[in-house]
């Protein structure tokens, strides 16, 4: 079932860019502590992404405040305010010792940007074509965030943001737009590997917060490219046998919930090295939805069982080390239903475990 693709034509008519708000960066001071008391709110800058100028930052945030694809897939709406909630959540945790060892005071300004948002406007109703013009505004801002060389990280929103990250990651890695391009045989081959209790890959006859991975497949299809998805955190619980069959033919790698909690890490760390093997570069984007309800209520699709923390952790700290990593985001947490911040608190943490990763990995 083909799915219209978000086309550089049509973006203004129901998203705008918002540029970077420096009141959500606060955090407190320490003016009786040495200088080593320094957190992210104190580093981050402004990206020049969005006006073509030349971007030196390391890491780039931009938000895909929208939530019209959780909205078309019958969820509980709220997640397009999660962006600036993660990152006040964010701006108020310190910058560790490793990273204050590794960079001299001179490069703090080079290590976090901030690229402002892609704001949806559906006057919280169901409206055509609205979720296709973010997101063909929200990829428009990653690929020129990857070709300034850049760690793109999206902060959601619904999970309609994975198609509109992955096509802002494809366009940077061919150079074309989605509306012109041709079959590139000899593109990068993008592993993406999605932390989620959901498959997200349904049958509709327009996008939605369901349908990403289903859309990306039938891209790649269409330019003569391979699908490499994997799926960590997946329950039989939360997808139809119609899913799971369909991401038998559509060659899924699944590693459900219950095999995070039982089987070996040695056994995962050997099949999760083995899918980034096989690929050149990786997005990665974690559905907040794959944790507890208990350790992250604030979510459009409540989890019963999900995956640990520690577990996504030690994932991370693979996945990252491999280099591959070009996008990265998250997805669905919906500040409306959250409890004490905790859901925004635990996806800042994943954030700055992240973008620790990246700014370690040895400069190439």
């Amino acid at each position: 079932m083909s799915t219209s693709h978000p086309s550089t034509d049509d973006v203004n008519l129901g998203a705008e860019h918002i540029p970077f708000d420096a009141s959500l960066w606060t955090g407190r001071a320490e003016p009786d502590e040495s200088q080593r008391a320094l957190y992210w709110y104190q580093v981050v800058v402004a990206s020049q992404a969005a006006d073509n100028s030349e971007n030196h930052s390391k890491v780039t945030l931009v938000g895909f405040a929208c939530d019209q694809g959780v909205r078309r897939n019958l969820g509980r709406v709220g997640a397009r305010h999660a962006p600036p909630a993660i990152r006040q959540a964010f701006a108020k945790l310190p910058i560790t010792p490793v990273l204050q060892d590794t960079f001299d005071k001179a490069d703090y300004g080079t290590l976090l940007a901030d690229a402002g948002d892609i704001v949806c406007y559906d006057n919280d109703t169901l409206m055509p074509h609205v979720l296709e013009q973010t997101q063909a505004l929200y990829s428009q801002q990653v690929a020129k965030i990857i070709n300034q060389g850049s760690l793109a990280i999206g902060l959601g929103g619904g999970h309609a943001i994975a198609y509109a990250s992955y096509m802002g990651l494809w366009q940077a890695l061919n150079g074309q737009s989605e509306s012109n391009s041709p079959k590139e045989s000899n593109s990068p081959k993008i592993g993406i590997i999605n932390f989620d209790a959901h498959l997200d890959i349904r049958n509709a006859p327009n996008g939605t917060s369901g349908t990403p991975f289903r859309q990306i497949a039938e891209h790649n299809q269409a330019h003569d490219q391979p699908f490499y998805y994997c799926a960590i955190g997946i329950s039989q619980f939360s997808n139809t046998a119609a899913l799971f069959d369909r991401a038998d033919e559509l060659g899924v790698t699944i590693i459900s919930d219950d095999t995070c909690a039982r089987d070996s890490w040695d056994t995962i760390d050997k099949q999760l090295k083995q899918f980034i093997d096989q690929v050149d570069v990786l997005y990665v984007t974690i559905d907040m939805d794959a944790f507890p309800a208990s350790i992250v209520p604030g979510v459009s699709a409540p989890a019963a069982k999900g995956i640990s923390l520690d577990f996504a952790e030690r994932c991370l700290e693979v996945i990252f080390t491999s280099g591959k990593v070009k996008m990265a985001d998250f997805a669905e947490i919906n500040p409306t239903y959250d409890i004490d911040g905790r859901s925004c608190k635990v996806t800042a943490r994943l954030l700055a475990l992240m973008i620790q990763h990246h700014l370690l990995l040895p400069a190439t």
